[in-house]
């Protein structure tokens, strides 16, 4: 019986409420909650540029979830100068990773996301980044 209820959960439960999710979240922080950031919350700093190489390409692709586009050798990646934090993911993206794998709830995530969304300047700066990498 507990296979049927893990499977249950996984097929039928876990999309459901992701689907919720996104409706939610989208209503509560707007659209710069499904682009990737473009200022770090914690060190009030723009990120700068690097290029990846293959170690850096890899553990980010590895990272991100089915669907997303994948980063190439020598792509510019965005990082805070300050924390070294990697701004490859976006809240949603990462919201969906931890949420299928069971790692948090919906509501502890956005206790953890609403920091940076009441930060006006981190939504106005995810906002009006330029779109893709390079």
């Amino acid at each position: 019986m507990g296979l049927f209820k893990t499977l249950f959960d996984i097929l039928v439960t876990r999309p459901r409420k992701i689907k919720a999710a996104r409706k939610y979240f989208n209503q509560r922080f707007g659209p710069a909650f499904f682009l990737r950031p473009a200022y770090c919350p914690d060190c009030k700093k723009n990120p700068v540029y690097n290029e990846a190489n293959a170690q850096e390409a890899e553990q980010i692709n590895w990272r991100l979830p089915p669907g997303t586009p994948k980063i190439e050798v020598g792509a510019l990646i965005p990082s805070c100068p300050e924390c070294n934090w990697v701004m490859d993911m976006s809240s949603w993206d990462r919201f969906r990773q931890g949420f299928s794998d069971g790692t948090f709830t919906v509501e502890e995530f956005e206790k953890f996301e609403s920091k940076a969304y009441a930060n006006e300047n981190f939504v106005v700066q995810t906002l009006n980044q330029k779109i893709g990498w390079s």
